[in-house]
């Protein structure tokens, strides 16, 4: 018997969605629950946003009043309520109109200083808000609008209670937010909205309202941006929600009336009546049924074979999908073709890049012997020099290509870096330091320590980095210290904000830094802090010792967090 082919997904779906139609018809009715739902949600959603909205609104004039006050609390001018106290304040507000007054207030409750001028002597200590502002842990805001005695009019009072530096109370800072205006705004954004508008008090107490008043007292227990019922007087149903102004202590309130929130609701299920619910979970469930079979389970197979694949196992498992459809089974198979193609490139490329590991190394390690040979004949050139100062020139080249021969030998021996062609900056420093104290051993009164933080550096960087070191180390140690002086160097290299910072410091007599112009080693520093594009300084006085410090940017690679290594024994 022939075996049947199996569908394609395309048919499969066409198919589903043809059965799952067919019983549209018998259940539209139940459409327009749905539709009423959706509505609510939207008009829900939109009480939601216009209190969010007029919140953010009001919320200004409360956010910079409290940045005032914090600003202020750390001027001395106000704190210690000197003569230039009320100019400080006045300038804070020149140019903000719904904050009428900032005014500092003494512990026994006497307005020292304010923003506007005033006259006679206003004493708030037997103010209950005052009260209870001075003796709160932070700042607090008035619950209901208070005459405001200084500014002429209502307001809401921001209170920021200051405390000296042995703990006690030391009166208040106070911003006097105009009830005007945030009625003015209100009363503007009521007027395009169709509901009512309000701010709120966390007791409930209304601070002001837009054009239509608030028929009822909203509870301030409820949870915010949430839709809430509530029943007037007359025995009208509100839907409202709350929106946070300021901390929890301020509200603004937005209701509209059930019946009118769910006009367009309720005419949108009516009309959605003519379309069947049934109908639609009937479809609903011969969809997710039909493509679960026809594409679901198949795609999560596919899934957990590319899962597979992803992690290396190219095994796959091409007859698990013969039963498939046609498509997804030709879509298996292709993935298995690709899975066999990156296992071969895979094993092609890992013998590539053995082979080009070995070759750096052998690479790194011929440059190094070959540095070693320049330098062995060098030594021996040396040893038939008489002149001291062409001595002198040979041992510094000598050190240069000991210095570059060291940075190719941790190339080739390091186990961590050396294919990107980069160099452990600390490995580096501490056998650097050794070769240099080495070759001054004969100044043995003084004392060589190297510092430096665990990172890699490229190669690029490695060789103008260990050169400047050579230059800066060798010249503390034949210029710092005349023969016979004890003294010490020591080497730092350490992170800081993205940046490296390299500096070699000496106790040594110093110099004055106008007279190193023309000085080859200084001019070579300067060239190799060049090619790190790095800034170079140097510090120096006579009898004060010298430092030179090397800041350059990092290059993009990732930092290690090991900490500094110890220093360098000492010789």
């Amino acid at each position: 018997m022939a075996k049947s082919r199996p569908l394609t997904m395309r048919q499969g779906l066409i198919l589903v969605v043809f059965a799952a139609l067919l019983p549209v018809v018998a259940a539209s009715f139940l459409q327009g629950q749905s539709a009423l739902e959706d509505a609510r949600k939207l008009a829900f959603e939109r009480m939601i946003g216009t209190a969010s909205a007029v919140a953010e609104r009001q919320r200004d004039p409360f956010v910079i009043g409290q940045h005032l006050l914090l600003v202020h609390a750390t001027n001395p001018d106000v704190t210690d309520m000197t003569d230039t106290c009320d100019a400080a304040l006045r300038a804070s507000l020149s140019s903000y109109p719904p904050i009428t007054n900032i005014a500092r207030t003494a512990a026994d409750g006497t307005v020292r200083c304010s923003a506007i001028a005033f006259a006679g002597n206003i004493n708030l200590a037997q103010e209950g808000w005052w009260q209870r502002g001075v003796s709160a842990k932070g700042m607090t805001i008035t619950k209901a609008p208070i005459y405001g005695r200084i500014a002429k009019r209502d307001v809401l009072f921001l209170i920021l209670p200051l405390r000296s530096g042995d703990g006690r109370q030391n009166g208040t800072l106070t911003a006097a937010i105009d009830v005007n205006y945030l009625r003015r705004a209100l009363h503007d954004a009521g007027a395009r909205n169709a509901g009512t508008l309000a701010i709120v008090t966390r007791d409930g107490k209304v601070v002001t309202d837009s054009n239509n008043a608030l028929a009822f007292k909203p509870a301030m227990g409820a949870e915010p941006d949430q839709p809430i019922e509530a029943r007037d007087k007359d025995g009208t149903m509100w839907i409202y929600t709350l929106h946070k102004i300021y901390s929890s202590d301020l509200f603004v309130v937005y209701a509209e009336p059930r019946a009118q929130l769910m006009a367009t609701a309720v005419a949108q299920m009516r009309a959605g009546m003519l379309l069947p619910l049934i109908s639609i979970l009937l479809a609903s469930i011969a969809i997710w049924v039909g493509t679960n079979r026809l594409a679901l389970t198949w795609l999560r197979e596919l899934q957990n074979m590319s899962a597979r694949f992803a992690k290396g196992d190219f095994k796959g498992d091409q007859a698990r999908f013969e039963r498939a459809p046609e498509e997804i089974a030709a879509f298996s198979a292709d993935l298995h073709i690709m899975a066999d193609v990156i296992d071969r490139r895979n094993t092609d490329l890992t013998q590539a890049l053995e082979a080009k590991s070995q070759l750096t190394r052998e690479v790194h390690h011929r440059v190094k012997n070959n540095l070693q040979i320049i330098n062995s004949l060098l030594t021996l050139q040396s040893g038939r020099v008489r002149e001291g100062a062409a001595k002198e020139v040979l041992a510094q080249t000598r050190a240069r290509i000991s210095a570059l021969a060291l940075i190719h030998r941790l190339l080739y021996e390091q186990d961590n870096g050396y294919d990107r062609g980069e160099v452990a900056i600390d490995n580096l420093m501490a056998e650097l330091c050794l070769q240099l104290r080495s070759a001054r051993r004969s100044m043995f009164q003084v004392e060589l320590t190297c510092h430096a933080r665990n990172f890699p550096v490229p190669v690029d960087y490695a060789v103008p980095l260990t050169l400047f070191v050579v230059e800066a180390v060798t010249n503390a140690f034949r210029h710092a210290f005349p023969a016979g002086t004890r003294g010490a160097v020591h080497l730092n290299l350490d992170l800081q904000a993205g940046d490296a910072i390299l500096e070699i410091s000496d106790n040594g007599i110093g110099y004055s830094v106008t007279d190193e112009a023309g000085q080859m080693g200084t001019e070579l520093m300067r060239g190799f802090a060049t090619q790190v594009e790095g800034n170079l300084s140097i510090i120096s006085s006579e009898g004060a010792g010298t430092q030179v410090i090397l800041k350059f940017p990092l290059p993009n690679m990732s930092i290690t967090n090991a900490p500094p290594l110890g220093s360098v024994p000492a010789f």
